[in-house]
């Protein structure tokens, strides 16, 4: 595993933590349904950009 591989997982365990703070906060501001909605868009949006950067990695290396 690369050094800049590490990097990444800690970026997106470090974005995960922020977006379960932010969805408790939402909660309990609003309303428990406009947590949720945040979170299902933000945890779609990282998970697509994942699969994007890895697709990119892989296209990287490939030629």
């Amino acid at each position: 595993m690369k050094k800049s591989d590490l990097k990444y997982a800690l970026a997106v365990a470090a974005m995960m933590a922020a977006i379960i703070v932010t969805q408790v906060i939402l909660s309990r501001v609003f309303t428990y349904h406009t947590g949720e909605v945040f979170s299902r868009t933000a945890v779609s949006a990282l998970f697509y950009y994942s699969i994007f950067r890895l697709c990119q990695k892989a296209r990287k290396t490939a030629c």
